[in-house]
């Protein structure tokens, strides 16, 4: 009978455990209530090939397209920005169904796509050649965008960088089986890598999180997200011999998320870049530590002779 009493008080424990679980997760869930249209936006829209782009701009001269990570947007720039501005043309950009550019089921969304997006972004601002800065995803799309349209980009900095063979080498999941879950998984795992991506903790406000949060709950980017993972899925290796602009590879010591290694391997892929790493830094080091990856992006343009080799057209 005790044994009985036990097994049963265990397995409602057991059941009650896992309700508070689903509880949690069920109040972690996205839930997309901004509509696109509406939604109050940080910065400006540019249209590109019909597809309405939303970008950040701040500051005059060469020019410097900053690239965000996967569930990032031009908030990821916040810190970096205004240093790199002081003498330089900065264009934060929000890839195709990410931050606050626009939400449609009619556009592609694999790497391909997005570099396609930057090369039309580069035509809509008159912008000739540029330095482009990736973070994490946006180091696969600014590798990919490199080995496409070489004579576009003048130098690439990769921080926190995937390595950018990771999606294509994947089958992509069935919507069926997975968009029922993805608010509740998104809403889960964007909690936990956002805590992971500082090393000190104290920087990963609730005021922080929600701002990042924000365009993920606007309407249809839920949807954009299961069709990036299906279109990514089709992309080709990134021809890296393409590359032969001077590449910068940032990274941070005590990166959980995307960690030193991945710089290492594509250090040995692109042999002429270099690496530098961040003390103390983790994979939002663009954000935690933006004084020291701006001074790394300045001593590396300088020493490569792209400080002024970023002509910007004039029409």
């Amino acid at each position: 009978m005790e044994r009985r009493g036990f097994v049963i008080m265990s397995a409602l424990a057991g059941t009650g455990a896992a309700l508070a679980a689903a509880v949690a997760a069920r109040r972690s869930a996205l839930r997309e209530d901004l509509d696109w249209e509406t939604v109050d936006k940080p910065g400006r829209l540019v249209e590109v090939d019909g597809y309405r782009v939303h970008i950040v701009e701040a500051g005059s001269g060469p020019a410097i397209v900053l690239v965000h990570g996967f569930g990032g947007h031009t908030v990821s720039w916040r810190r970096p920005m205004p240093l790199l501005a002081r003498d330089h043309r900065v264009i934060a950009v929000d890839l195709k169904g990410f931050g606050y550019s626009e939400r449609r089921a009619d556009i592609g969304l694999s790497h391909g796509d997005q570099a396609r997006m930057l090369r039309g972004l580069l035509d809509a601002l008159g912008i000739e050649r540029a330095v482009f800065v990736g973070h994490s995803m946006g180091g696969a799309v600014v590798q990919r965008f490199a080995a496409m349209y070489p004579e576009r980009a003048s130098a690439l900095v990769l921080a926190a960088s995937v390595a950018g063979d990771e999606r294509y080498r994947r089958a992509a999941p069935s919507g069926a089986v997975l968009r029922p879950l993805l608010p509740v998984l998104a809403g889960v795992a964007a909690r936990r890598l956002f805590a992971m991506s500082f090393y000190d903790r104290s920087h990963a406000t609730p005021e922080l999180f929600e701002e990042y949060l924000r365009p993920a709950r606007i309407r249809g980017s839920m949807d954009g997200l299961l069709r990036m993972m299906r279109d990514t899925a089709g992309d080709g290796a990134i021809d890296h011999a393409r590359i032969s602009q001077p590449v910068l590879l940032l990274y941070g010591t005590d990166d959980r998320v995307v960690p030193v290694g991945v710089g290492q391997r594509l250090r040995e892929r692109l042999p002429q870049a270099r690496l530098v790493t961040v003390d103390r830094a983790a994979h939002l080091l663009v954000d935690e530590r933006a004084e020291d990856c701006e001074r790394a992006i300045r001593d590396f343009l300088r020493e490569t002779g792209v400080e002024h080799a970023t002509p910007v057209a004039t029409g």
